[in-house]
């Protein structure tokens, strides 16, 4: 094999780097963009497609066959039940019967033959039809992406080149998420600016954005979300798949102060025996996200084992925590603990040498 020096792999490679580089460098995160077409708004579209609506003329074809062959099975056996008084009792009940009765049967069997075939047909035609129209669904997804990724960066260099770096689409679309942060959205805001005009405007866009990082780094991070299982296989049904649901919307305002001034409740017991399961130190610490604050554990046990494993057992034991919901200060664990009991319900009898230092 030739062996190519450096100015040969340096001419081979920089037209694809380049352009790989520009559409990085132009254009937002593909994993994150609100506008990218992961999917068809209308999915009516694909029935347009020719050889989708060929199937699904066929299966109407099919389906008429299949009626009509059902209904001359039923009208067959009708008939012979109201004729001959007898009802089907396999071969001993042929050997009585008269010769009339007999071909009335074989009549009957005849189209019960008929009408499994056509339902095999209609069954293999729905097959095709559903699996093509999956097909061509997948195309036009693939279709749209390909237009995204060549038309998108035309786009955002026109609106850097305007001095918009981030679209008011985009942020809108990702607080109406739910996964960002009131920090992380002002993080965005900060960075991706264009540089200032002048020294003094250029280091004030630089102090905003080292205040946007520090802010930022002091939020805590939510644990990572569950995948759904894809080992569950879904039953197949002969209807076609809906129509896909639209992300659902993040919560009002007001709904979610409602909730934490449930939760905020919630916390405070009201007798001895009363048990809590709700966090009061990750529902009142504002640096966490909404998500977690607001966790509500299956059982009293699991918020116990959470409290313990994550407020208490890590710390020393002159650790100083303030509880924000009774506006109290607890100079150390033991009265962190005893706080716990008497005023949350969160209730341990686990040994002092699981404790950690204390």
């Amino acid at each position: 094999m030739k062996q190519l020096d450096s100015g040969q792999k340096r001419q081979h490679l920089t037209p694809f780097s380049a352009k790989q580089l520009l559409r990085f460098a132009a254009s937002m995160s593909r994993s994150i963009d609100p506008r990218r077409p992961y999917k068809l708004d209308d999915t009516s579209c694909v029935n347009e497609v020719p050889c989708v609506a060929v199937l699904k003329k066929h299966c109407q074809v099919r389906k008429g066959d299949l009626d009509q062959m059902k209904l001359a099975f039923e009208t067959a056996k009708q008939s012979f039940e109201k004729t001959f008084r007898v009802h089907q009792q396999g071969k001993k009940m042929v050997k009585k019967l008269s010769r009339t009765a007999r071909l009335a049967l074989k009549d009957i069997h005849r189209h019960e033959r008929q009408h499994i075939r056509a339902l095999r047909k209609y069954n293999e035609a729905q097959r095709k039809y559903r699996n093509e129209w999956q097909r061509q669904r997948n195309r036009l997804i693939r279709e749209n992406l390909e237009r995204y990724k060549n038309e998108q960066p035309v786009i955002d260099v026109e609106r850097q080149l305007a001095g918009r770096l981030v679209d008011e689409e985009v942020m809108e679309a990702l607080q109406r998420t739910g996964y960002m942060t009131p920090q992380h959205m002002t993080l965005i805001d900060a960075v991706l600016t264009m540089p200032g005009a002048t020294v003094e405007q250029e280091y004030k866009r630089r102090i905003s954005a080292i205040n946007a990082v520090i802010a930022f780094c002091d939020v805590q991070e939510g644990y990572p979300t569950r995948q759904p299982n894809a080992n569950k296989k879904r039953r197949a049904t002969d209807a076609l798949p809906p129509t896909s649901a639209r992300r659902q919307e993040s919560p009002r305002v007001e709904d979610v102060e409602t909730a934490f001034r449930q939760a905020m409740a919630s916390v405070c017991i009201k007798s001895a025996g009363e048990r809590s399961t709700v966090c009061f130190l990750c529902v009142a610490n504002t640096k966490l996200p909404a998500m977690e604050r607001l966790r509500v554990y299956s059982t009293p046990g699991s918020l116990t084992r959470h409290f313990i494993d994550k407020h208490i057992k890590r710390f020393p034991k002159d650790v100083r925590v303030r509880c924000n919901v009774c506006n109290e200060d607890l100079l150390h664990k033991s009265a962190l603990m005893n706080h716990a009991e008497q005023a949350h319900g969160i209730v341990s009898r686990r040994p002092l040498s699981s404790l950690g230092p204390i």
